[in-house]
């Protein structure tokens, strides 16, 4: 069996699984949807009669927000807990007799949940949002070109940090608390709750030159043209390289699991 194959068919699987739980997704819709708005009137709050905060002004900010949950709707999957459950089970084992890595299974498996999600969650709830209160479009047309690509490259780095801290089950006998951290610590440095320029000085210099700002910042800056034109490039090819690096860690990490497995008797 081919790599694209093996991996259409798990994507395929993928896909149709979420689509017998529809019921789920209505809820998730509506999830999506309070989360947004709940942001729009803190937000609305936070500014009051202040003209801008940060180099944001109000409208600019609740855009912000409300486009990276919509966003966020689309790519977001629990292929951390999926991957530590397996490994906490012992059902990793079987995954070494298939012709296919473990790698590709969930990756194949993380795109057609994407493209459920963006079907039937992201596009339901940035209509819901439009139609509520209203959103800046893009700053222009390469603005919005170069949003889209940052958000395939978002859904990559999500997917590795995501798979990376999965395969940390094999060394933590109880990653729960962990994944809670993960999940906190990445709201704040991916710029999903505030953007960068809330941050002070030593904070955003960290976070510039670490991946995690791809995954929210990087695609609404360029959304909304606060990155130059002469610079979109450069931007969009320091978040492709923290994927291919994110992406080959994945990969030697699961041929140390591999090993490691296997040295057990897996």
């Amino acid at each position: 069996m081919s790599a694209l194959t093996f991996g259409y068919a798990f994507a395929r699987s993928s896909f149709m699984v979420m689509l017998t739980h529809r019921l789920r997704y209505l809820v998730g819709v509506f999830n999506y949807f309070i989360y947004a708005s709940v942001h729009w009137y803190v937000w609305a709050a936070v500014f009051h009669e202040q003209t801008t905060v940060a180099t944001w002004n109000l409208a600019a900010m609740q855009t912000y927000v409300c486009v990276n949950w919509i966003v966020r709707s689309t790519y977001f999957s629990n292929a951390d807990s999926l991957l530590a459950a397996r490994i906490r089970k012992g059902e990793i084992t079987s995954d070494l007799l298939r012709p296919g890595s473990l790698l590709l299974q969930f990756y194949a498996s993380a795109v057609g949940e994407m493209l459920f999600r963006g079907l039937f969650m992201g596009l339901p709830v940035g209509i819901a949002v439009a139609l509520a209160y209203g959103l800046q479009g893009p700053a222009d047309a390469l603005s919005a070109a170069a949003f889209l690509v940052s958000v395939i490259l978002a859904f990559h780095l999500f997917f590795a940090l995501n798979f990376i801290t999965g395969l940390a089950a094999v060394l933590v006998e109880n990653l729960q608390g962990f994944l809670w951290a993960k999940f906190l610590l990445l709201q704040f440095l991916s710029g999903q709750l505030l953007p960068l320029e809330f941050f002070p000085p030593w904070a955003r210099t960290f976070m510039e030159w670490s991946p995690f700002p791809g995954i929210a910042y990087t695609p609404m800056a360029l959304y909304l043209g606060r990155i130059p034109h002469e610079r979109i490039a450069a931007e969009l090819a320091f978040q492709a390289a923290w994927t291919a690096v994110l992406l080959a860690c994945c990969q030697f990490g699961w041929m140390g699991v591999r090993r490691r497995l296997s040295a057990l008797g897996g």
